[in-house]
């Protein structure tokens, strides 16, 4: 489980571009299911690629809870807790503003990015890293906000 430093390391003031308003995260017990067995809506951002082909993760669930997984990481770790009106912000942004459950694009490169947003066995997925294919403007503007959620300290080293 990944280790958060003093109570100042747990908030975050960066604005979020795509969304508009401040987010907090905040630190939450060690007791929580992981994002491949919640019953609710999860959001999944993802990057890698490359020479290694490792990839980093961080979903979102719709009750706040926020998880960071490597793709050489046997679990998810627990980083934080969103603030209610910031979760539901990100759900809309990505369900109403991006359509994700009316986007076909599935288009990766040797680096790509990828969001995804899945509810039992309903899943939807936007992959870009193409050179050759341009991903909609709202799902880059989506995954930068989501990255500026999440405090560069509590970020995953990969």
């Amino acid at each position: 489980m990944l280790r958060i430093g003093f109570l100042g390391l747990c908030l975050v003031g960066s604005s979020l571009a795509g969304f508009g308003q401040k987010a907090t995260v905040k630190r939450t017990p060690k007791t929580a299911s992981s994002p491949l067995t919640y019953k609710g809506r999860v959001i999944t951002v993802t990057s890698g690629g490359g020479f290694t082909g490792r990839s980093t993760s961080y979903s979102l669930q719709d009750d706040g809870r926020l998880y960071g997984k490597r793709s050489t990481d046997a679990g998810y770790a627990l980083l934080g807790k969103q603030s209610a009106p910031n979760t539901r912000r990100v759900f809309w942004s990505l369900e109403d503003r991006c359509k994700i459950k009316t986007t076909q694009f599935d288009n990766p490169g040797n680096m790509y990015k990828a969001v995804s947003w899945r509810k039992g066995k309903e899943e939807y997925t936007v992959t870009w890293g193409s050179p050759k294919d341009s991903v909609p403007d709202s799902y880059e503007k989506f995954y930068s906000a989501f990255m500026a959620t999440i405090p560069a300290n509590m970020r995953l080293k990969k």
